[in-house]
Protein backbone atom coordinates (compact mmCIF):
# COMPACT_ATOMS: atom_id res chain seq x y z
CA UNK A 1 0.00 0.00 0.00
CA UNK A 2 1.14 3.57 -0.69
CA UNK A 3 -0.18 6.72 1.00
CA UNK A 4 0.92 10.23 0.00
CA UNK A 5 0.14 13.67 1.41
CA UNK A 6 1.36 17.12 0.37
CA UNK A 7 1.88 19.99 2.80
CA UNK A 8 2.17 23.72 2.07
CA UNK A 9 4.71 25.67 4.09
CA UNK A 10 5.56 29.37 4.43
CA UNK A 11 9.26 29.98 4.82
CA UNK A 12 11.59 32.78 5.79
CA UNK A 13 15.07 33.46 4.47
CA UNK A 14 17.50 30.74 5.56
CA UNK A 15 14.82 29.17 7.78
CA UNK A 16 14.72 25.70 9.30
CA UNK A 17 11.27 24.40 10.27
CA UNK A 18 10.62 21.17 12.16
CA UNK A 19 8.15 19.08 10.12
CA UNK A 20 8.29 15.91 12.25
CA UNK A 21 4.73 16.32 13.54
CA UNK A 22 3.33 16.44 10.00
CA UNK A 23 5.29 13.32 9.07
CA UNK A 24 4.10 11.37 12.13
CA UNK A 25 0.50 12.46 11.43
CA UNK A 26 0.80 11.22 7.84
CA UNK A 27 2.17 7.88 9.04
CA UNK A 28 -0.72 7.57 11.50
CA UNK A 29 -3.31 8.50 8.85
CA UNK A 30 -1.84 5.97 6.41
CA UNK A 31 -2.53 2.98 8.65
CA UNK A 32 0.73 1.46 7.42
CA UNK A 33 2.74 -0.22 10.19
CA UNK A 34 5.94 -1.37 8.45
CA UNK A 35 7.70 0.10 5.46
CA UNK A 36 9.48 3.18 4.21
CA UNK A 37 8.67 6.87 4.63
CA UNK A 38 10.07 9.36 2.13
CA UNK A 39 9.83 13.13 2.55
CA UNK A 40 10.71 15.32 -0.42
CA UNK A 41 10.49 18.89 -1.65
CA UNK A 42 10.66 19.88 -5.30
CA UNK A 43 11.65 23.48 -4.50
CA UNK A 44 15.11 23.99 -5.98
CA UNK A 45 16.28 26.33 -3.19
CA UNK A 46 15.03 24.19 -0.30
CA UNK A 47 16.01 20.94 1.35
CA UNK A 48 14.91 18.25 3.78
CA UNK A 49 17.27 16.90 6.44
CA UNK A 50 17.34 15.09 9.80
CA UNK A 51 19.08 16.37 12.91
CA UNK A 52 19.23 15.53 16.60
CA UNK A 53 15.98 16.22 18.48
CA UNK A 54 15.72 19.13 20.88
CA UNK A 55 19.00 20.86 20.08
CA UNK A 56 18.66 24.44 18.82
CA UNK A 57 22.45 24.69 19.08
CA UNK A 58 22.81 21.94 16.46
CA UNK A 59 20.50 23.85 14.10
CA UNK A 60 22.50 27.04 14.66
CA UNK A 61 25.69 25.12 13.83
CA UNK A 62 24.11 23.67 10.68
CA UNK A 63 22.95 27.09 9.42
CA UNK A 64 26.31 28.67 10.22
CA UNK A 65 28.28 25.94 8.44
CA UNK A 66 25.99 25.94 5.40
CA UNK A 67 26.53 29.70 5.09
CA UNK A 68 30.29 29.21 5.46
CA UNK A 69 30.48 26.41 2.88
CA UNK A 70 28.19 28.16 0.35
CA UNK A 71 28.07 31.90 1.06
CA UNK A 72 25.61 34.14 -0.76
CA UNK A 73 27.59 36.08 -3.33
CA UNK A 74 27.04 38.02 -6.53
CA UNK A 75 29.18 36.02 -8.95
CA UNK A 76 26.98 32.94 -9.47
CA UNK A 77 26.07 32.56 -13.14
CA UNK A 78 22.43 31.65 -12.48
CA UNK A 79 20.69 33.67 -9.82
CA UNK A 80 17.83 35.97 -9.04
CA UNK A 81 19.76 37.18 -5.98
CA UNK A 82 22.94 36.17 -4.15
CA UNK A 83 20.88 34.00 -1.77
CA UNK A 84 19.06 32.34 -4.69
CA UNK A 85 22.29 31.24 -6.37
CA UNK A 86 23.61 29.86 -3.07
CA UNK A 87 20.25 28.17 -2.43
CA UNK A 88 20.47 26.10 -5.63
CA UNK A 89 23.94 24.87 -4.67
CA UNK A 90 22.89 24.05 -1.08
CA UNK A 91 19.97 22.03 -2.46
CA UNK A 92 22.42 19.97 -4.54
CA UNK A 93 24.92 19.52 -1.71
CA UNK A 94 22.59 18.86 1.20
CA UNK A 95 19.68 17.13 -0.52
CA UNK A 96 15.98 17.58 -1.02
CA UNK A 97 14.65 14.38 0.56
CA UNK A 98 15.06 11.91 3.41
CA UNK A 99 14.04 8.28 3.71
CA UNK A 100 13.17 6.62 7.00
CA UNK A 101 12.27 3.12 8.15
CA UNK A 102 8.82 2.53 9.62
CA UNK A 103 8.60 -0.37 12.08
CA UNK A 104 5.53 -1.29 14.14
CA UNK A 105 3.91 2.06 13.34
CA UNK A 106 6.86 4.20 14.49
CA UNK A 107 9.77 5.76 12.68
CA UNK A 108 13.08 4.30 13.84
CA UNK A 109 14.47 7.84 14.27
CA UNK A 110 11.40 9.05 16.21
CA UNK A 111 12.42 10.67 19.49
CA UNK A 112 16.09 10.79 18.51
CA UNK A 113 16.05 12.83 15.32
CA UNK A 114 13.66 15.41 13.91
CA UNK A 115 13.07 16.20 10.25
CA UNK A 116 13.48 19.78 9.06
CA UNK A 117 12.41 21.76 6.01
CA UNK A 118 15.26 24.11 5.11
CA UNK A 119 14.69 27.17 2.96
CA UNK A 120 18.02 28.46 1.63
CA UNK A 121 16.57 31.50 -0.17
CA UNK A 122 13.08 32.76 0.64
CA UNK A 123 10.84 33.92 1.99
CA UNK A 124 8.33 31.99 -0.13
CA UNK A 125 5.46 29.54 -0.21
CA UNK A 126 6.79 26.02 -0.67
CA UNK A 127 5.61 22.47 -0.24
CA UNK A 128 6.83 19.05 0.73
CA UNK A 129 5.36 15.62 0.17
CA UNK A 130 5.30 12.66 2.56
CA UNK A 131 5.00 9.19 1.03
CA UNK A 132 4.45 6.11 3.21
CA UNK A 133 4.87 2.75 1.48
CA UNK A 134 4.52 -0.63 3.11
CA UNK A 135 2.05 -2.91 4.80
Amino acid sequence: MVYTKEYKISTGRDSMQNISAEICKTVEDSGIRNGIVVVETVDSTAGIFKSVSGSPEALDDIVREMRRIVPARINFYQQESPENGAGHIKNCLFGSSVSMILKDGKLLCEGREDVYFAEYDGPRESSFCVCVAGE
